[in-house]
């Protein structure tokens, strides 16, 4: 166990935590300024809930690779990988729980998000300290986070009309 690694990951864990849980007010907070919706939830959807998640681990991801530069970790390919579980399982659990009560609840979209954190950080530990993706080049998963941004960008403003992008609270599907 690399303990080193594994205190980075727990600082990351509420770091991503407290960012998420306040990300979730800065768009209102902002006067609802076009700049801030890029990066923070602009209204209730699953969708930009999941910025919640994405954009504090991509910054923190930055972080730990300057950080941990001299391992040659793998960070940016095991962040890159488990943000995807992450926000899968903010998202199955989001819709298995609100289905099977049959209603939205506040106690079910909190508790998604940190669920989803915790399960992104226990894998990317994983990930990181076994270095797994060795052979995947770190720069190529910085891409795939790029590009994940601008899909995040472009939804943000023209989000596909289904589901996943509609406020249930307000039953449309932007801000």
């Amino acid at each position: 166990m690399n303990k080193r690694l594994l205190k980075n990951q727990i600082i990351g864990f509420v770091f991503v935590c407290i960012a998420g849980a306040i990300g979730h007010f800065v768009f209102r907070w902002s006067g609802e300024n076009r700049i801030i919706a890029l990066f923070f939830s602009v209204n209730e959807s699953p969708w930009e809930h999941l910025k919640l998640l994405f954009f504090p681990l991509f910054a923190f991801t930055a972080f730990t690779a300057y950080r941990f530069r001299q391992d040659k970790f793998n960070v940016f390919f095991a962040n890159c990988t488990a943000v995807y579980f992450g926000m899968w399982s903010i998202l199955s659990y989001y819709y298995t729980f609100t289905y099977a009560l049959g209603k939205q609840s506040e106690f079910i979209n909190i508790s998604s998000f940190f669920i989803g954190v915790l399960i992104t950080f226990v894998i990317g530990y994983f990930l990181i300290n076994n270095s797994i993706g060795r052979g995947m080049p770190n720069s190529f998963a910085l891409m795939i986070f790029i590009i994940t941004s601008l899909v995040f960008f472009l939804f943000t403003f023209k989000p596909p009309f289904v589901p996943l992008f509609q406020d249930p609270q307000t039953l449309t599907y932007s801000f």
